[in-house]
């Protein structure tokens, strides 16, 4: 593999270099070497009429096209225009927009498609720059109850006798560091799964499986099988790809730098857990869902290998000489430059499977270019033969960021693509950007079936701002750009109200005016009831009754300091929430937990608060950190406290807080840590001022002291099996008995 890896790697250099010889004031650039790409924020209305071009023409590599591209090119025509919904608003910058997108039949159609609309964005820098480096590439947190079940543990029962991940959805799975069957906890820390054997009197480390150089994020457990989530960036290597007739080509087009969503598959039922299978799909992964033993990934891909010609020198002149060939280059481009491939290895690295992530004719583009991306749902059932089971993947020529799933739908949101290289005065919109929902359905288990798509203006928070109930999907916006962090004067945030069926998504209702200035900071839908949490100096919460799709409307309204990131609900008509502490300007103060009385829907309270200066926590970015255990009234959260003051004389806290929400008060009952004692580490120093006779003037001397702690040791995630509760870190598993919250033992990782 080294030797072909580096014959392949002059090879490109050779003929990048060959390149450059006719064009003064250019230079060739293979997309092998990352670069970074600007955000998307709104979308610029593009041809949507593929023109006649030459699908078989030869690559830029000089490699052959693949024989489906030869094929002849059908119509491919898409519809001229969004339809229109009313919503409740007045202003047309609040109204949704709904379309179906267009289905291809065949490879040259996909081919004409990506010919007319990409080579008119085509810069002097290609596209504007490398593509892999996701805008968000990970999906945080959850919005429900406590429950994904992964598998039939005997007599034991979720919620019951341990905990399962903080899911969105009761019944549909997500990635997480921990989980646990209650039998055992399986534990992902960088390039290692740890296994824990947790059914006798004392927890033990049963098995330690390594992953090799890459490193898993999150991981999900069904019966004797592991899924480890290994996003990486690498250099990709053509494939082979075995026909039935037993020859074998070559999928072009040539190696490049890219990212890589890998699955790496562990069998747990042997008497010594180790890796089965590993499974490579080109792309950015966003997210994954499983549901009972289906598993769903959602990758975003970008074209690859195309070699770009770069201007050498500044000026109009060279920039559009290379534009010029750039366009020409996309224009004899094949589809495989543009589609994802996937690659499916053994244990021992033997490729067993691979080929096109999708088949041409599962290819869907919008009715307005959306960009040069694909956007894959690839579904596997995982039950079956867990990787090695037949992959069924549907794709949208699209972006895609953020997941939200319910049982009967997959929805994929991605704020709306902008052409960079048109001018300002060009481009779509109203300079705000928009998000486009893509809805799938999953009523057949083992497949993933695109039904429709919707644009919203604004830009989701995460994916706690989609929620479908009673066959309405209901989706928070915010209309200002997500990298901006305060709102601007006109700023404001609404929600919209979707029929959701075969038929797709259709606008039925709309609130806005929801938080003018600012931004959502947290959604939290509670059936038929909405909480949405603004901030830019105090903190709105909003109690929105959603009882009427036609007509949501405000109930109650709440302002408080600081705001809430993450929002739980308790029994009892309460709502805690996970956020930050503000002083009276929004500068913010440290984490703030709080409890709020919605009973009353036109007065919410809030009942308690408890505060930690200095403080952050996990949960405020992925809710998947927190842990509640309603038998014992308990909240468990990772936190990293630094009070500090001028000399610091306060040591950080690294580890978690246990808070305890009995008879509606929020009262701190431990704090865990793992950490071994920081070191306090002090520098003295002086302003020196040299007059211009060459005095000097010494100014005071000031003393400046700061801490080193044990990042290793800062809780990730943590889990509940009987009488006790785990906490997980890089560093190990702290064991803590679950009535006293007393630490018992801990379990290294080792190195």
């Amino acid at each position: 593999m080294t030797a072909r890896l580096l014959v392949t790697l002059v090879a490109v250099g050779l003929w990048a270099a060959a390149c450059t010889g006719d064009d003064a004031g250019v230079q060739t650039r293979d997309t092998a070497a990352p670069t970074t790409s600007p955000s998307a924020a709104s979308s610029a209305e593009q041809p949507d009429t593929p023109t006649s071009e030459d699908p078989g023409a030869e690559p830029p590599s000089g490699d052959d096209t693949p024989d489906d591209a030869n094929s002849d090119v059908d119509d491919g025509d898409t519809a001229d225009g969004d339809v229109e919904v009313g919503g409740d608003s007045d202003g047309p910058e609040a109204e949704a927009q709904t379309a179906a997108l267009e289905r291809f039949d065949e490879c040259g159609a996909v081919l004409d498609y990506l010919h007319a609309n990409a080579g008119s964005t085509v810069g002097p820098w290609g596209f504007g720059g490398d593509f892999g480096f996701g805008i968000e590439a990970a999906e945080e947190g959850a919005l429900a109850v406590d429950s994904a079940a992964s598998d039939d543990s005997g007599s034991l029962q979720a919620g019951v006798d341990y905990s399962t991940s903080n899911v969105q959805e009761t019944g549909i799975d997500e990635p997480d560091v921990v989980k646990t069957d209650g039998r055992r906890l399986v534990v992902a820390t960088q390039y290692r799964v740890q296994i824990v054997d947790v059914t006798g009197s004392e927890p033990s480390l049963a098995a330690t499986v390594e992953l090799g150089e890459h490193s898993g994020s999150s991981l999900l457990l069904h019966g004797d099988r592991v899924l480890v989530f290994a996003p990486r960036w690498g250099l990709i290597m053509p494939f082979e790809d075995s026909g039935g007739d037993g020859a074998t080509d070559v999928i072009e087009p040539p190696p490049g730098w890219g990212p890589t969503t890998e699955i790496v598959e562990i069998d747990l039922a042997r008497s010594t857990p180790s890796i089965v299978r590993r499974l490579n799909i080109e792309g950015n992964y966003v997210s994954a869902r499983m549901t009972d033993g289906v598993l769903r990934i959602v990758t975003s891909s970008q074209p690859r290998g195309i070699p770009w010609i770069l201007p050498t020198t500044a000026g109009a002149v060279a920039e559009q000489r290379a534009t010029t060939a750039n366009r020409e280059i996309v224009a004899s481009t094949t589809v495989d430059h543009w589609l994802p491939r996937y690659e499916l290895t053994d244990a021992s690295g033997a490729t067993t499977d691979g080929g096109r992530l999708t088949e041409c004719d599962g290819i869907w583009a919008p009715v307005h270019y959306s960009g040069p991306g694909t956007l894959s749902v690839t579904t596997i059932d995982i039950a079956a033969d867990g990787l090695a089971s037949p992959i069924d993947t549907t794709s949208i020529l699209s972006d895609g960021s953020t997941v939200y799933a319910s049982p009967e739908h997959l929805y994929v949101s991605t704020t709306r693509w902008v052409d960079w290289n048109a001018q300002p005065e060009e481009r779509d919109g109203d300079g705000l950007a928009d998000t486009e929902v893509h809805m799938f359905d999953v009523g057949d288990n083992l497949t993933s079936s695109y039904v429709g798509s919707a644009t919203v203006p604004g830009t989701v928070l995460n994916q706690y701002s989609m929620s479908e109930h009673e066959g309405h999907l209901r989706i928070a916006t915010t209309t200002v750009p997500p990298w901006q962090f305060e709102g601007e004067p006109d700023s404001e945030s609404l929600v919209t109200v979707f029929s959701a069926d075969v038929n797709g998504l259709t606008q039925v209702g709309q609130v806005d005016g929801l938080g003018v200035g600012e931004r959502i900071f947290a959604v939290r839908y509670l059936g038929d009831i909405a909480a949405v949490v603004t901030f830019r100096q105090t903190d709105p919460l909003y109690i929105i009754d959603l009882a009427d799709p036609a007509a949501p409307a405000v109930r109650g309204e709440l302002k408080i300091h600081g705001f809430s990131a993450y929002l739980h609900p308790l029994d009892g008509d309460l709502l805690l929430g996970v956020g930050q502490d503000a002083d009276e300007d929004g500068r913010t103060q440290g984490t703030q937990v709080s409890l709020f009385d919605i009973a009353d829907l036109s007065d919410p309270r809030r009942v308690d608060q408890w505060t930690a200066p200095g403080g952050h926590s996990q949960v405020e970015f992925n809710a998947l950190a927190f842990l509640y255990w309603p038998a014992e009234h308990l909240a468990v959260l990772p936190m990293a406290q630094y009070p500090g003051d001028e000399r610091d004389s306060e040591p950080p806290f690294i580890g978690a807080v246990a808070l305890g929400t009995d008879d509606r008060q929020l009262a701190e009952r431990a704090r865990i840590s793992y950490a071994d004692p920081p070191n306090k580490r002090c520098r003295e120093s002086r302003d020196i001022i040299i007059e211009p006779d060459g005095t000097e003037e010494r100014g005071e001397l000031e003393r400046y002291c700061w801490y080193d702690h044990e990042w290793e040791a800062q809780i990730l995630a943590s889990a509940i099996v009987g009488d006790r509760l785990y906490t997980a870190s890089q560093k190990g598993l702290g064991v803590v008995d679950l009535a006293s919250l007393q630490p018992e033992s801990f379990i290294a990782w080792g190195d």
